[in-house]
Formats: structure tokens, sequence, C-alpha cells
């Protein structure tokens, strides 16, 4: 005979389950809360901002470069949201952290791009901070080994990325080892470790090359170029495109090792680069507690577009309800010397629409 309220007791005990889920190797996002906080003492460094004790031991071993973790924090939730503004799934449960929603534990591809996007913006935080002097730690990038064409030579301050990505690797994968250091194996810690990778090896990928002329009059008759990342939402956005060809796996014994496999059989391998997750996606079109949708009631959508962020799609077939808004704002301004702008109050119209 089942007790009172078991069923109850049960889902609790699921939910707890999951919050306090070893795997889950992403709370230290939380840290995007307290961006502007000063990190000069090692008291700073606690479990209570969502780290495991060998990021503890790394936040006191690095407290010069703790506040760009933190900012790297708040880039990651910032360029995910802003990547999936039109998408059902926008993203919002990243602010949620150091609590984690069902959407970010279960697996999915949802899952698979926050800590991709995540590891990305610490090696590219990190990288940056190098070559512009915040830390002792490392300083310029490593100029490449090939020779030039002559039309340039090596030289200047590149990011260093090879900094960044050792730091990253070190800070993200401490929260997927056991007591005992190993790597832990659970298939949801392999699917982490995965995408924790994959994000790095995005940011490599994107090194482009900066230069800069020097000469008489600007003539650019000597360039120096060194190795410089793009802006991170280039990088955000690569990412999501690797969302959208995300490899569904499993996992499997092969030779004495768990391995995960693609489920598809026409794909062989999984690159370093690509996102993988193992459970499907719910269509977040409805709130629902089980996967993690907070549903698109209310979402403003598109009318006139037949993408992603408009209304057929993110209405789910509810309909929507559109609406006139006036705003008033600035426009017409111009600068006079010396030394003040002078603007006008414009009244806009806006056309909008919600979803029902």
């Amino acid at each position: 005979m089942l007790i009172p309220n078991a069923h109850l007791s049960v889902k609790l005990l699921l939910i707890l389950l999951l919050c306090f889920d070893p795997s889950i190797a992403i709370k230290w996002l939380a840290l995007y809360k307290i961006k502007h906080k000063s990190w000069d003492t090692s008291k700073n460094c606690s479990k209570s901002i969502g780290l495991v004790p060998r990021q503890v031991k790394m936040c006191k071993e690095n407290l010069d470069l703790m506040e760009t973790v933190a900012l790297a924090t708040s880039v990651s939730v910032e360029t995910c949201q802003s990547q999936f503004a039109d998408r059902r799934w926008n993203c919002s449960s990243i602010q949620n952290v150091p609590s984690m929603s069902r959407d970010l534990v279960r697996g999915t591809r949802e899952q698979a791009y926050v800590y991709g996007i995540a590891s990305a913006a610490l090696v590219h935080a990190i990288a940056r901070a190098c070559s512009i002097g915040v830390t002792t730690k490392c300083s310029c990038g490593a100029l490449p080994n090939s020779h030039t064409a002559g039309s340039f030579k090596w030289g200047g301050c590149g990011d260093d990325v090879n900094f960044g990505l050792h730091f990253a690797e070190a800070f993200t994968n401490s929260g997927l080892r056991s007591k005992k250091g190993n790597i832990k194996t659970s298939k949801k810690a392999m699917m982490n470790k995965h995408n924790f990778a994959a994000g790095r090896k995005v940011v490599t990928e994107s090194l482009t090359t900066a230069c800069k002329c020097h000469g008489v009059s600007g003539s650019c008759s000597i360039k120096t170029c060194w190795k410089a990342l793009p802006d991170f939402e280039t990088i955000g956005a690569s990412l999501k495109d690797r969302y959208a060809l995300a490899v569904e796996v499993r996992r499997k014994r092969k030779k004495k090792m768990k391995v995960l496999v693609p489920i598809r059989k026409n794909i062989r391998d999984i690159r370093d680069d690509q996102l993988i997750y193992y459970t499907k996606s719910p269509d977040y079109c409805s709130p629902d507690e089980k996967t993690g949708s907070i549903g698109t009631h209310g979402r403003f959508c598109d009318e006139r577009s037949y993408e992603s962020g408009g209304c057929d799609s993110m209405c789910c077939g509810r309909g929507f309800h559109s609406f006139t808004m006036e705003v008033v704002e600035r426009c017409e301004c111009k600068y006079y010397w010396c030394c003040y702008v002078k603007c006008k109050t414009c009244h806009k119209t806006l056309e909008l629409s919600r979803c029902r």
C-alpha cells in the first residue's frame, strides 16, 4: 500500500537527484551573476557560487584571472540568449544556474550548445586577457612558424589561444572528475566532456590573421600580422550551426571500453568540433516541468516571417495577437561645436505580434 503523497515524494527525490547529479559540470556559469565582484581575496572562491572543489582550488591559485572567468560566463549567457532569441527554446533556463532545469541535464542538444558555448567563451576570454596583459601567467600568443610570402611579416601581439585552451580544459573538466581525480565515465559525463572540447575546438578553428600597416603616409610598405580571435558573436553563431547539425549518439562497449557512437548508421565518426546529444528535445511549445520547457505563450513573433521566429513556428499553431504600440525616442540628433548634442523627439508606431 502506498503511503500518502508517495507520488510527490518520488518526484521530489528525482528532482534532488538531478540537482546533485555529480556529472552536472556547468554550475560555474552562476559566476555571471557576480561579474563585477572584486577578486582580491581567496574568500570569494567557494562552492556557493557553483564551483566544485577543484575549481575552488584553481580560483584561489588564479585570482588575477577570475574576473576574466566571470566575464566569460556573462558573455556565454548573453550570446546563447541572443543566438536563440527567435527560437522556441530561447536559452532562458541558463539564467537559473546554479539551479539546473531539465533541459540542461537530460542530454539534449540544448544542453550540448550550453556546454559548448561556455567552454568556448572561457577560452576566448582568457586568450584575450593574456594579450592585453591582465595576468603575468601568459602574454602574447606564439607567432606562427610558417614563412610569409614577403608581403608581410609575423609580429605584433596575438591572442594566447594555447594558454586559453589549457586553462579552460582544466577548469571545465574539473567538474567531470571523481574524488580520485579520474574523469567520470557516465554517459552524461562523456557527452559533457565531448561538448566542452567541441567548444574549444571551434575557437581554435576561428583564428584569423589580423594585420597592421607601417610606412610613410600610410603606404603600407611594411605589414605586420598576427593570429587573432574574432568577436565572440561569430563563434556563438558557428556553434549554433553545429547545434542544428548535432549528432545523436548512444553508448556501447568497444574493446572493453565504453564509447559514444552515432545512432545513424551513415555517420561513421564524430568529429572533434561536432556537438553531440542522446535525448531528443521537446517541441518547447507548452510549459512542461518534466522537460524544462517554459512554452511560447506571450512570446513576440514576426507575422511576416516563415522562419523560426515567425508566428506560425513560434506560436505552434495556437495563433497570435497583433497590436500596435507607440514609442517615443530621440531622433535627428546633431552635434554642435563645442560641445553638445541636440535631438528632436519622435513618435514611432510599432506593429507587434504575440503568441496566444
